[in-house]
């Protein structure tokens, strides 16, 4: 081989292997890259911060006097809070959760200034005291670049702590929070505002992605059955609703009820095709390993995720029966 050919080949597989070295370190930089959370308009003065890695939205809705916030995660808080400012020149006043998972809850610290009222479950409390707050206080002492912003962070409990529903008339809107039960997490909270025809889900509804099974600490609280009858329950009220707004994913202004009838066809169809795995003997690393996702939901967001929710599916089925 000439020394010509030489240096040409030696530059091709130096090329190649630069290739594949970002090839394969993009997506560990995409997944440590702060998350961005991108302002949608809802319906005048509701917006929704999509965060742009698929990890926890957050809602705010601006009325008369003042602002109300719908779930609040310590990375993202600080970028929600500056659309606030950006949007409106007044307080936030309200807080509510849709569940104590942490990036939902634990980022009331950012709206500290405002002195908001902060409205949760009671089972959301005591979550707080227990294995969240443990692991506020394990992220908090962390040295990981992730969990920077927990490092001169509190964790901030409830003001309210409520069971079942209630009632908030505030800057001339009302805000219809319920309990719905116990699905994505020990405590799931929805917000149905009549006047603008919106209904904010939390983690009962996550758009163009798959789902994550609840997790604190170790501890996992999502259940399959569960989930479907708060779905049923939700679609049952027939509520006026344009738009559902998701926990997690994108939020499809005007398509109402459409969404919640998506997820709970994904939940069933996946569901389906665990039990006839299950039914041809497969193990649950089998499941995992061979299963096919249905073509419809394809186009879904965060495949990893998928891979701890089959093991929700297989061990449920094989407790409940199927």
């Amino acid at each position: 081989m000439t020394t010509a050919r030489r240096s040409a080949w030696t530059g091709i597989l130096t090329a190649i292997i630069v290739s594949a070295s970002v090839a394969l370190s993009a997506p560990s930089l995409a997944q440590d890259a702060p998350d961005r959370m991108e302002l949608r308009r809802v319906a005048d003065g509701v917006f929704m911060m999509e965060n742009s890695r698929g990890s926890s939205n957050a809602v705010f809705v601006v009325t008369d006097d003042g602002v109300l916030v719908f779930d609040a995660d310590i990375r993202t808080a600080d970028q929600v809070l500056a659309a606030i400012r950006k949007t409106t020149d007044k307080k936030v006043r309200y807080i509510v959760t849709s569940h104590s998972a942490g990036d939902h809850a634990t980022g009331m610290w950012t709206y500290r200034e405002d002195k908001p009222t902060y409205i949760a479950t009671r089972k959301q409390m005591r979550d707080l005291y227990m294995q969240e707050g443990a692991k506020f206080a394990e992220r908090k002492a962390s040295p990981r670049p992730q969990d920077a912003n927990y490092r001169d962070a509190e964790l901030v409990l409830p003001d309210i702590a409520f069971e079942g529903a209630m009632t908030l008339r505030f800057g001339g809107l009302t805000f219809q929070i319920t309990e719905e039960g116990s699905a994505h997490s020990t405590s799931d909270v929805t917000v149905y505002i009549p006047q603008k025809r919106v209904f904010l889900t939390g983690d009962l509804l996550d758009t163009e992605i798959h789902p994550g099974q609840g997790e604190s600490a170790g501890v996992f609280f999502s259940n399959v059955k569960n989930w479907l009858i708060l779905l049923d329950n939700i679609i049952a009220r027939r509520l006026p609703v344009d738009t559902y707004v998701p926990g997690h994913g994108p939020v499809h202004v005007g398509r109402g009820v459409s969404d919640l009838e998506e997820q709970k066809k994904y939940f069933i169809v996946m569901r389906d095709e665990v039990s006839k795995m299950i039914v041809a003997g497969k193990t649950v690393e089998q499941v995992q390993a061979e299963f096919k996702l249905p073509a419809e939901f394809a186009h879904y967001k965060r495949q990893p995720r998928l891979k701890s929710f089959l093991n929700l599916f297989y061990h449920q089925l094989i407790e409940k029966g199927f």
